[in-house]
């Protein structure tokens, strides 16, 4: 990506063979005369945000303004001098790292009872990985069992979640009870007796009151 100074010095060169004038370029982009002057004086950063109206304007590509076409074409011109076998890797990496930025990769850690009366650990399934409709926050992926969440979560279905120890009340998390193991749950803080609710979301279910000491929170479930 090119520098703010290569950024500006692109477009007032533009803007010169274009013959337009401060005033002009500064009414066709929809900006103030004087913010265009700080940007073309240094005194002021442009703002990346606005190069598309630039582009626009001044008939370039962002893409050429930004100098991604630049590293596009340098990255051509490497490969095309490759051999076939070593362009074959370099084209093997290349749909790799495509494929993992397109399609993010959780693991799945175990399973967390969604009956408060029967937790399980969530120890790690022989590296499976979640790879479908993972949400972007989330970091691991847990198999509900039972039925105290539903209608929102079933039995044997995956819930997602980021790992923190802090969440905000009302939010569902993923909680590790003292000598029991890992459960889900809506959590409810009742500040003045120092205790924590776990709620189900089916009504079935009572309230489990719990300690400071007797609870610790794994993550915030995500969608």
């Amino acid at each position: 990506m090119r520098t703010n100074e290569e950024i500006v010095a692109i477009i007032e060169a533009k803007t010169e063979e274009k013959g337009l004038s401060l005033s002009e370029l500064a009414r066709r982009v929809g900006m103030a005369k004087s913010a265009i002057s700080r940007y073309f004086n240094r005194t002021r950063e442009f703002p990346l945000n606005k190069v598309s109206e630039f582009a626009r304007v001044l008939d370039l590509k962002p893409e050429y303004i930004l100098g991604f076409e630049e590293v596009e074409h340098n990255i051509t011109h490497i490969y095309n001098q490759l051999t076939p076998p070593r362009q074959t890797k370099v084209y093997d990496f290349a749909s790799r790292q495509l494929h993992e930025q397109n399609n993010k990769v959780v693991p799945l850690v175990g399973a967390t009872a969604a009956n408060p009366q029967a937790l399980e650990y969530a120890d790690t399934i022989n590296d499976i990985s979640i790879n479908t409709d993972v949400p972007n926050s989330a970091d691991c992926a847990l198999v509900v069992r039972g039925n105290s969440m539903e209608t929102d979560y079933m039995d044997g279905s995956i819930v997602f979640y980021k790992r923190q120890d802090v969440v905000e009340n009302g939010e569902l998390a993923i909680v590790e009870v003292e000598g029991d193991g890992v459960t889900f749950k809506k959590i409810l803080f009742d500040y003045e007796n120092q205790q924590l609710i776990l709620r189900s979301l089916n009504p079935e279910y009572p309230d489990r009151v719990l300690k400071d000491t007797e609870y610790r929170i794994i993550g915030k479930v995500v969608k």
